[in-house]
């Protein structure tokens, strides 16, 4: 029988339900004349590029061919040559945005704001500024403009400035009594996020403050993280009240998210919750992450997958910069600084862990007896010399739904030149409940699954 091969990662709503996991891997469209629908893909390594500072790297921007980095309680400045300029302290890190105007880039580090003129970096010390102080920052219209913490308001600074602000240069998000938790500019226009509403805002050019609240421009749904906000394919996507992911399209939150990865954003920390979007090979994706793991959302095939470094939960590269032709990404756990790449199937030098978990295979009560497991995968991509030179594919079962695993014996990828290799496992016992099988590879090679066939007598895939 074939096995249809895994495009999502399902399984944290239940076992029971779906034991569909993706790790560091996802789903690949294949062409409509291909044999198959889908192949599952390796995602790209990181390389290593530079370090900067002493770390974590907590977020970075693109602005006038100079890549900006805030690497502990610094802000520094990066060349394509890679030579690294420190430019200020920011002080203890809380949360950081950045942004930049014509003039300036600038950094939030909650509720304070810092300013680098090209020349001069300094804290904006203008005292209606200070009084109130900013969540995160955004550029509008030659305005930056920033939510109030605690508040359900938001301001500008003056016209093309990023240092001076008039105290009443403000408007409140008030169809609805509630708390602005971010916001994001996204086609001219100001989405502001509250914790359970949502108003889109325009440059109407009215007298005193210039915005005003679009036709329409009221969501009834809110924001759990105001720094889950993140522009995706010509959208805003966020973590919604609801706990599911939404998409804007034009006034209507579409839900994106399905019933597994929202059940497990419900035991995440939402306090650490954080997102950024990037693009590559064609794939557009919205990557979430939290202290206990990291989902990303392709919108290319509406399907979901994990991400995670070795040895933690979560996926440290949790900033994102697009500059110098690279797609650049910094370690949350240290300077490093690296680019995303199918040339390497490491993070920085370590381990990358791709794995994939069917869906169960049952025999309604009966007992099933499983005789032969082949994984059709591209072989001969060992490498020609070091780990993975003669790489293995890891292959174990669960007999209760996924909830513990016993390994087989590894099976060859094939040394290079191997490419008629096959990969089978024989006599993997019997099972009742329903058994799930979960491959892996941890060697630094590419990989490629095209299909899945099993051998079984009294049992059916779910």
């Amino acid at each position: 029988m074939r096995k249809s091969l895994p495009v999502s990662s399902y399984s944290a709503l239940s076992t029971a339900a779906s034991s569909s996991r993706l790790l560091n891997c996802y789903a690949e469209q294949l062409p409509p004349d291909s044999q198959l629908p889908v192949a599952l893909v390796r995602c790209p390594g990181i390389d290593e590029w530079t370090t900067v500072g002493t770390g974590p790297i907590y977020g970075m921007l693109a602005a006038d061919d100079l890549l900006y980095v805030v690497s502990g309680s610094k802000l520094y400045s990066v060349t394509e040559g890679k030579t690294v300029t420190e430019l200020g302290s920011i002080g203890l890190v809380n949360t950081i945005d950045m942004e930049r105007n014509d003039t300036s880039v600038v950094v939030v580090n909650t509720p304070n704001m810092y300013s680098w003129d090209g020349t001069t970096f300094a804290q904006v010390t203008d005292a209606d500024f200070t009084a109130v102080g900013a969540n995160d920052v955004e550029f509008l219209d030659n305005y930056l403009t920033f939510t109030i913490p605690g508040t359900g308001q938001w301001g500008a600074f003056d016209l093309g400035s990023s240092t001076s602000y008039d105290a009443l240069f403000f408007a409140t998000a008030e169809s609805s009594p509630d708390i602005l938790v971010g916001h994001k500019v996204d086609h001219a226009q100001a989405v502001l996020a509250g914790k359970t509403s949502m108003e889109i805002w325009e440059n109407t050019g009215a007298s005193g403050f210039p915005f005003e609240r679009s036709i329409n421009g009221r969501l009834e749904i809110g924001c759990l993280n105001g720094r889950t906000l993140a522009k995706q394919d010509n959208s805003v996507f966020w973590l919604a009240n609801d706990y599911t992911v939404r998409r804007l399209d034009g006034v209507t939150p579409i839900r994106v998210s399905q019933h597994g990865v929202e059940s497990a954003f419900r035991n995440m920390t939402i306090s650490t919750a954080t997102a950024y979007a990037y693009s590559q090979e064609g794939h557009l994706f919205y990557v979430l992450s939290f202290f206990e793991g990291t989902f990303v959302y392709d919108a290319t095939t509406q399907e979901w997958h994990e991400r995670q470094s070795y040895g933690y939960d979560y996926w440290r590269a949790q900033a994102h910069a697009q500059i110098f032709g690279l797609e650049l990404v910094g370690d949350i756990t240290s300077n490093k600084i690296g680019f995303l790449t199918r040339d390497v199937y490491s993070e920085w030098g370590d381990t990358q862990r791709m794995s994939w978990t069917y869906q169960p295979i049952y025999a309604d009560g009966r007992r099933a007896f499983h005789k032969r497991l082949e994984i059709m995968a591209d072989t001969g991509v060992g490498l020609t010399t070091g780990q993975g030179s003669d790489p293995e594919m890891m292959l174990d079962y669960s007999d209760d739904g996924g909830v513990t695993f016993t390994a087989m014996p590894n099976r060859s990828l094939g040394a290079i030149g191997r490419y008629t290799d096959r990969i089978v496992w024989q006599a993997l016992g019997s099972s009742r409940v329903g058994r799930v099988y979960r491959g892996a590879v941890s060697d630094p090679v590419k990989v490629v699954i095209r299909d899945t066939q099993a051998e079984v007598e009294g049992g059916k895939w779910a």
